[in-house]
């Protein structure tokens, strides 16, 4: 049994909705945070079958709170967990038996699986208690995983890479919204930017000052507007 899975939702409630089909009777707590759809908690129930035990949360954002923010969230709200299942919406779960998978996820690892990897993210509770949380200074998407992981690799946690059949529509979130688009062309050279920025002023252990969140910059690279 997976015991926590997050997902950030923005559309596309039919590839959500085969994506949380694909979780059926494997997982304990879903948590899904709207960034702004108004995704009805018992429309996802009706997606499962009647009696499976799947605890399921659909929490609204009233403005998007971010891929790392999302995940942040779902993470903090469940701090007893012994690591959590980060998954993107449009990513789903094909013919492997999952008690196969659920062996490979140990709280002292990070374990990715799909393409591009953190598609599919599984992030064990020891790895935060050591490399601690997202930076939401990549806002709302892209760099944040690369960012985890890199912090992740300086602290010698170990990164495994899993072969369970994850397949993903990639960046399909972008394709459907030309306006997604033309926003994310602006946010994501700022957040390279930021990324290059970030990793060249480190401290002396190696790793970037703990600058997680600004609000300027929260404003700055919104897709509100």
């Amino acid at each position: 049994m997976i015991p926590v899975v997050v997902i950030p939702v923005l559309g596309q409630h039919n590839l959500l909705e085969r994506c949380v089909k694909s979780l059926v009777w494997c997982v304990d707590t879903l948590i899904l945070v709207d960034n702004g759809d108004e995704l009805e908690e018992a429309t996802v129930r009706s997606w499962l079958d009647d009696d499976d035990p799947m605890r399921v949360y659909v929490w609204r954002m009233p403005f998007g709170l971010s891929v790392a923010g999302s995940w942040n969230l779902g993470i903090k709200a469940t701090p007893y967990s012994p690591g959590w299942l980060l998954l993107n919406s449009d990513a789903w779960f094909a013919n492997d038996p999952f008690e196969d998978y659920v062996r490979e996820l140990l709280p002292d690892r990070i374990v990715l699986a799909g393409a591009p990897p953190w598609c599919c993210a599984w992030i064990g509770r020891e790895v935060v208690q050591r490399v601690g949380l997202f930076c939401e200074r990549f806002h709302p998407a892209y760099f944040e995983d690369n960012d985890y992981e890199q912090r992740a690799r300086i602290m010698s946690i170990p990164v495994d890479y899993s072969s369970v059949d994850v397949r993903h529509d990639n960046s399909s979130t972008l394709e459907r919204n030309p306006e997604y688009q033309a926003h994310n062309a602006r946010t994501f050279a700022a957040n390279e930017a930021y990324m290059q920025y970030r990793w060249a002023n480190v401290e002396a252990d190696g790793l970037p000052s703990t600058v997680e969140w600004d609000l300027a910059t929260r404003v700055r690279n919104g897709w509100e507007g």
